[in-house]
């Protein structure tokens, strides 16, 4: 692996850039699990924005806006977990939880290319 091999810090706390650049990297016809599970996180967190300015412009339904927020969290927070147990369990972390996107994309393109030449 050469020098210029790019490293991301992953978290429970992915940030859009950290989805987009996972998904970017393992976005392949062989398998598109971490790019679904992206889709899914980011879709999870509109939702979770949405019901926030729904508080804004229906105040008398506040409490079911909060508890549907709240849900959207625990389902964001789930499904985070999910996407670095699966970055785990395909071997694609380092002890410091740092996914080298190189090492994801090089894995992909190979996983692509079984599937065309055999």
């Amino acid at each position: 692996m050469s020098d210029s091999s790019q490293n991301l810090q992953l978290s429970l706390e992915f940030s859009d850039e950290q989805l987009l650049a996972l998904c970017e990297a393992a976005d392949v016809i062989a398998c598109e699990c971490p790019s679904y599970l992206v889709r899914l996180l980011h879709e999870v967190r509109e939702f979770r924005r949405y019901t926030s300015e729904c508080i804004e412009r229906f105040p008398e339904d506040t409490e079911t806006h909060n508890w549907l927020s709240n849900r959207a969290s625990q389902v964001e927070m789930l499904l985070s977990i999910t996407i670095l147990e699966f970055l785990e369990k395909e071997n694609l972390l380092d002890n410091h939880n740092q996914l080298n996107l190189d090492r994801l994309s090089e894995r992909s393109r190979k996983l692509a290319l079984s599937k065309v030449l055999y």
